[in-house]
């Protein structure tokens, strides 16, 4: 019998041994077989036999990092408010002369609705999506189509982001080299930031004159704050929080900073007219949004204005020369100079 439990054991052991080194010659042949591997904000393993050559971005943000990436000729698809924000047609008619001739597929029917019958005749080998859209993304997956998930919730996230749609696209080498860029000037603004004693407060109301509804202490919005030398007005933890006019009263900040909102809308607001900020005019619009978009590697560009605006005797160069230098960096000295004119 005890003979018989040791065969038991010695047999145990040779299938796990086999099966482990099955498991790993599988691991390799798919490795070998899927070259380009990539994470996405989902945390799904996205596996290609070679770089991506046709690709649908169905969110804006990904599309600029797409630009950013000289990876223009893999565009087939992009968001239908490529075409309809007059925030963005122009600008990215000066990127892409197809864009101005509308020429590119727009799957998208709205900003959560797409043409999946479209997407498949585009016939792409990668699609970039929002992670929330968990529905269109199984959809996806299950047609055979590569799906990267993006949301870019912070400045971290949105670096690896950047890096992993350069790996999926062969250019990691020119992902990197953007975000050591941004990283370089970002460190440029710590040392700036080190000579305020004295943070100024600042609040953010979102687009479309939504005054009430701000960014808390998480997210992209913030870590711009905090790039930028300011701290948030808002005390709270998590990302989009909506406010009464008697909460922004009692924080009452140094600084209102508003997002493609008329600089009219808040000085309307009888209820805010004690606000020191509106008092002193301490308002700043940034403006135009496509340049200063924290959603993409911009967001350097836009800590920087909100920086020069908030602490002027502090700024060490013109807005305009550290425009030119940052767009030139993130697309090429002739976009960026198509782009400011």
């Amino acid at each position: 019998m005890q003979k018989t439990l040791y065969h038991c054991i010695f047999s145990l052991l040779i299938f796990t041994l086999l099966f482990s080194s099955c498991q790993s010659d599988q691991r390799k042949k798919s490795d070998t077989t899927y070259p380009i591997i990539a994470l996405d904000a989902l945390g799904d393993t996205i596996r290609l036999t070679k770089p991506a050559e046709r690709v649908v971005s169905l969110v804006p943000a990904a599309l600029d990092a797409l630009y950013m990436l000289h990876a223009d000729s893999a565009i087939v698809g992009v968001p239908n408010r490529s075409y309809t924000d007059p925030n963005v047609f122009p600008y990215l008619s000066k990127l892409d002369p197809r864009i101005k001739a509308r020429l590119i597929a727009s799957p998208t029917l709205s900003e959560s609705g797409m043409s999946m019958e479209t997407i498949i005749k585009l016939n792409p080998d990668l699609v970039i999506i929002q992670s929330n859209q968990t529905d269109a993304i199984q959809m996806l997956k299950e047609l055979g189509i590569p799906v990267f998930g993006i949301t870019s919730q912070n400045f971290g996230q949105l670096n690896q982001e950047v890096l992993n749609l350069g790996i999926l696209l062969g250019k990691e080498t020119r992902a990197k080299e953007l975000i050591a860029f941004t990283d370089r000037k970002i460190q440029v603004l710590k040392e700036r930031n080190k000579n305020i004693r004295n943070k100024k407060t600042i609040y953010y109301a979102w687009s479309g004159g939504r005054i009430y509804s701000t960014t808390g202490r998480k997210g992209l919005i913030n870590d711009c704050f905090e790039m930028a030398g300011l701290e948030n007005a808002c005390p709270y933890e998590i990302d989009a929080p909506n406010i009464s006019p008697e909460t922004l009263i009692s924080w009452n900040p140094d600084i209102l900073l508003l997002w493609n909102t008329d600089e009219s809308v808040l000085y309307q607001q009888k209820e805010l007219s004690s606000l020191t900020a509106l008092k002193e005019k301490k308002v700043f619009n940034l403006s135009p949004p496509f340049l200063y978009d924290p959603h993409t590697l911009k967001i350097v560009l836009a800590s920087i204005a909100i920086h020069h605006y908030s602490y002027p005797t502090a700024a060490a160069a013109t807005l305009n020369a550290e425009q030119l230098e940052i767009l030139s960096a993130l697309y090429g000295e002739e976009k960026a100079k198509l782009i400011l004119q």
